[in-house]
């Protein structure tokens, strides 16, 4: 198994309030990708390679975490 998170949320992520996360440079708020080390901190990256922090309302390394955990995440 690799030491790093690679997975592409097919729908959208949204904050604890329920606001929908969106690329800071060009809005897609569709297909964005969360990624980082096992047991660390997550950034995201939307399709068009813009990288970003999560808000700061989430947790990185929890939000990484579960998604790595969701049963519909594919690991490759």
């Amino acid at each position: 198994m690799s030491d790093t998170y690679d997975i592409t949320i097919r729908g959208r992520i949204t904050d604890p309030d329920g606001a929908v996360i969106a690329c800071p440079d060009c809005s897609a708020a569709r297909e964005i990708t969360i990624y980082g080390p096992v047991g660390g901190a997550g950034r995201l990256m939307c399709p068009s390679g813009h990288h970003f922090d999560l808000p700061t309302t989430m947790d990185p390394v929890l939000t990484l975490a579960r998604a790595a955990d969701h049963p519909d995440t594919e690991m490759y």
